[in-house]
């Protein structure tokens, strides 16, 4: 008999052991969880901060007199989305239509160098239609395009007779992962960037 009584509770004290465990156990995977999202998530936006870079020097790379002529230097602040710049060929914004500009210059090489530039680094920072995904960018937060000369050549430029830009930096910048233990929004937010460099003859 005082046997029986020594043992009583036993059994609830292995089910409170064995909940005690469980739960460390399924909190330490729900932590593992958020951090693989968290690492997706990251090396999502990575893809796309390239893809975006790539596809603007690509567009760059098929002006080449723009690029020389330093009309690809690009600062995002200086970009106004409301007011797409004109161009010599037809567009779709908005899902409307937008008529080609006139191209009065009698040296057409010339005179589609400039727009075509300012064309791609509008397209580049706002994207053609506000109410669908039709950019790269309105998958990164808070993206920000920067490409600046970062090489000259003494060769005069024939279009703007100033020394040839032959190098540039194209940078974007993109809000990150939120960091833990301030009050303050700017603090808990990081900053990351991918560059790359091109170049031309």
């Amino acid at each position: 008999m005082p046997m029986i009584q020594r043992q009583n509770g036993f059994a609830m004290i292995e089910v409170m052991v064995t909940v005690v465990i469980i739960t460390i156990g399924i909190s330490g995977m729900g932590m593992l969880l958020m951090r693989a999202i968290q690492g997706t998530h990251d090396s999502a936006q990575q893809s796309q901060a390239m893809w975006i870079v790539q596809d603007y020097i690509g567009r760059m790379r098929a002006n080449p007199d723009g690029a020389l002529a330093r009309f690809y230097e690009l600062n995002p602040a200086d970009i106004d989305c409301t007011a797409p710049p004109a161009i010599c060929a037809e567009t779709y914004q908005d899902g409307a239509e937008v008529a080609a500009s006139t191209c009065a210059n009698t040296d057409a090489k010339t005179n589609a160098a400039s727009p075509m530039a300012s064309f791609d680094n509008w397209i580049t920072t706002c994207g053609l239609n506000t109410t669908i995904y039709d950019s790269a960018s309105d998958f990164v937060v808070n993206p920000e395009l920067t490409s600046t000369c970062t090489s000259t050549s003494p060769r005069e430029n024939r279009l703007t007779f100033s020394a040839s830009c032959v190098q540039y930096q194209v940078t974007l910048t993109w809000d990150t992962k939120i960091k833990k233990g301030s009050t303050d929004e700017n603090e808990r937010t990081n900053k990351n960037n991918f560059s790359m460099i091109v170049e031309f003859n």
